[in-house]
């Protein structure tokens, strides 16, 4: 059994350029977040086009992130995490900076290279480091084998000629005469159904003037357990209402009249998704018709 202080996996950046249509009235954070997911990839757009403002005329086809920045941005993750962890040299702190730099400025494959450069410096041993707490335990058969680690550094399982990192706050069960079990497969975002992205939703008001009700729908996920929902104010950013269900929909409770942004997280045995793609709503009170029948008073 060896017990390495880290497990760094190297991220090859491809060199793929999307490009986009800018939309009537459309901001560049909304390109970025309906292209790429995350709005704050519009600083990367600009640099990516050139552009010295966010305005930008509709009908605009303009360069937008492709794999390359899903690559670097997990070769980020990487690199944050190793020289986060005490101990990390000077030199990796630089690297990751520069990391950081290109990633804003689109270039990623730059910054892929600048983030592996910060992880392995990072990942060099301290002179004095801590070692992994973990424990073993056997089957009143002998038949598995379960290694937990509590803290530290990963803890690398090898059976049948396959090896496997534990890392602190999981678990691993081993069957004697079988390899290790490979890691469960990442849970996809869900992808939101309803309501319509930017839908005008008319509801009658209570008697505080609050809305509704309003159901959110999603599609399910392979692997998924339960789901993680989140709404907050469009206008605000601050969070109105989280829930965790284990439906692939769920009723809001009545709100003020206003714009929504809401988005779902799929939860499961291998972790926690990333977020759907952002959708909006509007709630707006429904109008009331009154009708006057005529009469002998008119």
């Amino acid at each position: 059994m060896r017990l390495p202080l880290f497990l760094l996996l190297p991220w090859l950046a491809a060199a793929a350029q999307d490009t986009a249509v800018v939309g009537p009235n459309e901001t560049l954070r909304q390109v970025a977040e309906r292209t790429v997911g995350d709005p704050d990839a519009a600083a990367e757009i600009m640099a990516l086009n050139g552009l010295s403002s966010d305005a930008v005329a509709a009908g605009t086809r303009l360069k937008v992130p492709g794999h390359d920045r899903v690559l670097a941005r997990k070769a980020l993750e990487t690199a944050r995490t190793l020289v986060g962890d005490a101990g990390a040299s000077p030199e990796a702190e630089v690297r990751l900076k520069e990391a950081e730099t290109h990633f804003r400025a689109g270039r990623y494959a730059q910054a892929s290279e600048a983030a592996n450069a910060a992880g392995k410096h990072g990942a060099q041993p301290p002179t004095t480091h801590a070692s992994s707490a973990f424990s073993v335990e056997v089957g009143a058969d002998g038949g598995t084998t379960t290694v937990t680690v509590s803290r530290g550094p990963p803890v690398r399982v090898e059976a049948q000629g396959v090896t496997r990192p534990v890392p602190p706050g999981e678990s691993l069960r081993v069957e004697r005469g079988n390899p290790p079990p490979a890691p469960a497969a990442p849970l996809v975002a869900p992808r939101p159904a309803l309501p319509e992205d930017g839908e005008l939703l008319k509801r009658r008001p209570d008697k505080a003037g609050r809305l509704g009700p309003v159901r959110l729908a999603w599609a399910p996920v392979h692997g998924a357990e339960r789901y993680v929902v989140e709404v907050s104010s469009d206008s605000e950013g601050a969070s109105v209402f989280t829930q965790d269900v284990t439906s692939v929909d769920v009723k809001l409770p009545v709100l003020p009249a206003g714009r929504y942004r809401w988005t779902v997280r799929a939860v499961g045995p291998s972790g926690r998704s990333e977020p759907s793609l952002a959708r909006r709503f509007e709630l707006a009170p429904e109008q009331l018709k009154l009708e006057v029948k005529k009469g002998q008073w008119q």
